[in-house]
């Protein structure tokens, strides 16, 4: 409920919260195998010792080898000093991840994790893809020397006493609103963030669409949408293949019409930590508040590439954001897009931005206000960014928040 003390933890299970710094290049150069987040695998007490030997790393350091990690060496640490070529033998709890890029962003997840005291992090452990794995540790242990491994302590945990009310209005009107699978973790999500006016909950319109009536409070019931909410995966980014799914969506916000009395219609993932009062600011250059005449425009969020394609704004679907102008002209020409575009095997994004393409819409480079490791990951306290994805727990989500919120003092040396 709204009068308890938020303590800024984060679950072992789902994806750990992200707060450790890494390089927007790296990560943008890497690309996803399987899962669209990093796959997790839990072992039982006491067998965290041992459990990655078969990874054929060498025992003992080679003083002529370059280190596998050099903490600070291409961008700024967050982490306490981290002990490179060293693994921490710890008998107890632990856990770990897949395709981790780097010990920071290790270093991070271990920070969002109450249980986590140390962290390991395997440069090569024989995955697909990007084949390094994040270990989450209860202690220490005892420390020794093994080639290929960067070892430390995460970075001092903070503190969210509350949640802040949104004060800037220096844009036009935002209707917000997310698409929830019901009965999962989104649920979970969405209703906390409704008892705390977060995420989409601070914007000055929402709403919540599902295929079924769910109660988020006794204020907010979502809309009905007639689809069953399930898709595959696929495509270079292993996105949702979801178009039929969201244009459903989106005919169903058309029809509602609640984004007629608004500026801009802003669609977030429940997973994403989204603050509407930066996104305010942001927009204020391109759009007067209250121009029912105002132009057509969507903003563009990733500039990454795969095998080799040109260069070009993207849109990613955690955080998709229209002029009403802009939603105005798809009710218009929505068949259009439906009929020559080839997009029964597209994610919902690229569906949208296509059709925004083919329609003359103006667009907007956002790919600062992103923080998503699908395309350029950005640290949680990076206060310049209007959304970080993906944070699938409410202790996570909560731990996000607090590291970007303004109030909060965080302090990493």
């Amino acid at each position: 409920g709204g009068g308890r003390r938020i303590a800024l933890l984060a679950a072992a299970a789902g994806v750990a919260a992200v707060v450790g710094v890494a390089a927007t290049s790296g990560l943008a150069g890497l690309r996803p195998a399987g899962d669209a987040q990093p796959k997790l695998r839990r072992f039982p007490e006491g067998s965290i010792q041992g459990a990655y030997q078969h990874h054929h790393l060498d025992d003992e350091l080679d003083d002529e080898d370059a280190p596998t990690w050099v903490q600070g060496g291409d961008f700024a640490s967050s982490a306490p000093p981290m002990d490179i070529d060293y693994d921490y033998h710890y008998e107890g709890w632990g856990t770990n991840y897949d395709h981790i890029p780097d010990p920071e962003f290790c270093a991070g997840m271990c920070q969002g994790v109450e249980k986590c005291k140390a962290y390991t992090w395997v440069k090569d452990a024989g995955l697909d893809g990007c084949p390094s794995q994040c270990w989450l540790k209860g202690g220490v242990g005892y420390k020794k020397k093994k080639k290929g491994v960067v070892s430390g302590v995460p970075p001092p945990r903070q503190t969210l006493v509350e949640v802040p009310k949104i004060k800037a209005k220096e844009a036009g009107s935002l209707y917000c609103f997310a698409l929830m699978v019901p009965g999962g973790y989104e649920q979970g999500l969405l209703q906390w963030q409704h008892d705390h006016s977060a995420g989409i909950f601070g914007c000055d319109g929402y709403g919540v669409y599902s295929n079924k009536p769910v109660e988020i409070s006794t204020t907010v019931v979502a809309k009905v949408v007639n689809s069953t909410l399930k898709c595959g995966y696929g495509g270079d980014s292993n996105s949702a293949l979801n178009s039929w799914i969201f244009i459903a969506v989106w005919d169903k916000v058309i029809d509602t019409a609640d984004y007629k009395k608004h500026d801009w219609v802003v669609k977030v993932d429940p997973d994403a930590v989204f603050f509407p009062d930066r996104l305010k600011v942001r927009l204020q250059p391109y759009y007067p508040p209250g121009d029912f005449n105002g132009p057509a425009l969507y903003v563009a969020n990733c500039d990454r590439t795969w095998n080799g394609a040109p260069p070009e704004l993207k849109l990613f679907g955690s955080l998709e954001i229209f002029s009403r102008n802009a939603l105005g002209m798809y009710r218009v020409h929505k068949n259009e897009c439906k009929k020559y575009l080839p997009w029964k095997g597209w994610g919902e994004d690229l569906f949208i931005s296509e059709c925004m393409k083919m329609m003359k819409v103006g667009v907007v480079n956002g790919v600062d206000f992103l923080g998503d490791q699908r395309c350029h990951y950005a640290p949680c306290w990076d206060q310049s960014k209007v959304a970080f994805h993906a944070f699938k727990d409410i202790p996570s989500w909560m731990d996000c928040w607090g590291q970007s919120h303004p109030q909060v003092v965080v302090n990493f040396k």
